[in-house]
């Protein structure tokens, strides 16, 4: 039975297909434009993916609970008055109003946010489906022994490079995996991330190559650690 290669873009994108599956969907990668434009749409989302992190509740946290519980008063009934009741049926229909324009303003703030958000992805996207569809892109890719790989897409006409790194051991506590671009003045931070990333880098013309080196939490302005990776663009 034939496969739809389209339908591998999800689970190749969560590497989750057989080395088969793999090398089949990447050759029909190389020759599908509009798998080249909805891939990068897919690692962005298998990267969050990576990234979220589960919390388990500290085993105390139930006593705790149960503790405060028992030994908070309960607070008796309130029962008001007809006159109460009355006034409070006039002034809730104003407490309404005032509520909803609240809430109504919170909520236009939180649109323009999340549209700011998906905006900025959206062209992050649109960038990085220009390189992987460019024809002249490239692509060179690192493995590391303790698990995960790096690799880097470059393209001279966009003058731009998108690197992808997934699945990498952990940089330690207090620390992350720092890309730097490196041209004849030097390294200059592309950003960071901890054990899954994505990025594009614009204005390559100039650079010699691409290094990941381990930093603390946030960044340096300079690398204080030898490159864990290196890739010539």
């Amino acid at each position: 039975m034939s496969i739809d290669l389209h339908s591998l873009m999800a689970p190749y994108a969560l590497d989750a297909l057989d080395p088969d599956e793999r090398d089949r969907f990447e050759a029909h990668l190389d020759q599908c434009v509009d798998c080249q434009v909805e891939i990068a749409g897919f690692m962005a989302t298998a990267v969050r993916l990576g990234d979220a992190v589960s919390h388990t509740p500290p085993p105390a946290l139930r006593d705790r609970l149960l503790a405060e519980i028992s030994t908070t008063p309960q607070q008796r009934p309130i029962v008001s008055s007809l006159a109460e009741r009355r006034s409070l049926r006039r002034t809730l229909p104003r407490l309404a109003v005032a509520a909803a324009f609240l809430i109504g303003a919170v909520g236009a703030g939180g649109y323009v946010v999340e549209r700011q958000n998906a905006t900025q992805e959206h062209d992050q996207n649109v960038a990085i489906s220009s390189v992987l569809s460019a024809d002249d892109v490239s692509t060179q890719a690192k493995s590391f022994d303790t698990g995960g790989s790096v690799k880097l897409y470059s393209s001279a006409t966009a003058d731009s490079a998108v690197i992808i790194a997934k699945g990498l051991h952990s940089p330690g506590a207090g620390k992350v995996y720092q890309v730097w671009m490196i041209d004849k003045s030097g390294p200059t931070s592309q950003g960071t991330f901890h054990t899954n990333g994505q990025m594009i880098m614009k204005g390559v013309a100039g650079a010699d190559r691409v290094a990941v080196t381990v930093e603390p939490a946030g960044g340096s302005k300079q690398p204080t650690s030898a490159p864990v990776a290196t890739i010539a663009v």
